[in-house]
């Protein structure tokens, strides 16, 4: 039996409308819906348990707490942090909120459940938010957001202390040439490779992003020796494969930086195109 049909069967028991604790009065009371089979949804709402994908004993604390004459903020709560885990949208999970209080006490919800439903839900999502890591998880190299930002804490840095971002740093760009035919697999294993040389090269503070879908990136001091280290960085891709004699071609050169962030973006930008 679905929960939305336990609850229909279960309204036969609840106790009379006055009983019902709706954390304050419902922001509209209607007139009590006519009765339906247990597998029909209320008019006009759609089945919030029966959604794919929703966690069907999310919704249960809060009908527990409408029967039993419980204060259904604590619930509400609970519901919110719940279905945002399982990747519900807000606009979803109101909408079940809805659905339940109409098929138990026939009226919307309290403000004080949708309250707590959407503050449960927002802060949860935050902390998933919060939690992704700004690397490739295949590569390990950083985002192209992250490269983004670090671009632009260099700019303000050099504003600040007078200096020249174009003087200063550079990009070292990695674009592996992939034969026709090459699966999307193969490409992935090919920036993986690229990463490894990337961070045998520049093993200090530098920031290796991944570029687009098919383009390594390091940004780099401009040092003396950067000729020789691009020129390395160059012959670790080519010969990384120790399982083939054939040459693993790339594209590799130094991407010069402009003078403002907002030029910077635009580069990134273009890089990032296939």
């Amino acid at each position: 039996m679905s929960l939305f049909a336990d609850i229909r069967r279960r309204l036969d028991l609840r106790p009379s409308r006055s009983s019902l604790n709706l954390a304050g009065p419902p922001a509209r009371n209607r007139p009590e819906a006519p009765s339906t089979s247990p597998g029909e949804q209320p008019c006009g709402r759609r089945d919030p348990h029966g959604e794919p994908g929703t966690d069907h004993s999310a919704y249960l604390a809060i009908a527990e707490a409408l029967y039993d004459g419980a204060d259904v903020v604590p619930a509400s709560d609970e519901v919110g942090r719940l279905l945002a885990a399982d990747g519900i949208s807000l606009v979803e999970a109101l909408d079940g909120l809805s659905a339940l209080y109409r098929s138990i006490a026939g009226g919307e919800p309290a403000f004080a459940a949708v309250r707590a439903l959407s503050s449960s839900w927002a802060e949860a999502s935050l902390v998933y938010l919060h939690s992704l890591s700004c690397e490739d998880p295949l590569t390990g190299l950083s985002s192209l957001a992250h490269l983004r930002s670090r671009l632009g804490e260099l700019y303000r840095e050099a504003k600040f202390r007078g200096t020249s971002v174009p003087q200063t740093h550079a990009l070292v760009v990695v674009e592996p040439l992939n034969p026709p035919g090459t699966s999307p697999f193969e490409r992935e294993l090919r920036l993986v490779d690229v990463a490894e040389c990337l961070r045998i090269v520049f093993c200090g503070g530098d920031v290796l992003g991944r570029v687009g879908s098919h383009r390594a990136a390091a940004l780099v001091g401009r040092e003396p020796n950067l000729p020789e280290q691009v020129a390395t960085v160059r012959a670790l891709v080519t010969h990384w494969r120790l399982d083939t004699d054939v040459p693993q071609l790339a594209r590799t050169w130094i991407e010069g930086l402009p003078g403002s962030d907002a030029m910077a973006g635009r580069v990134l930008d273009e890089l990032a195109r296939p």
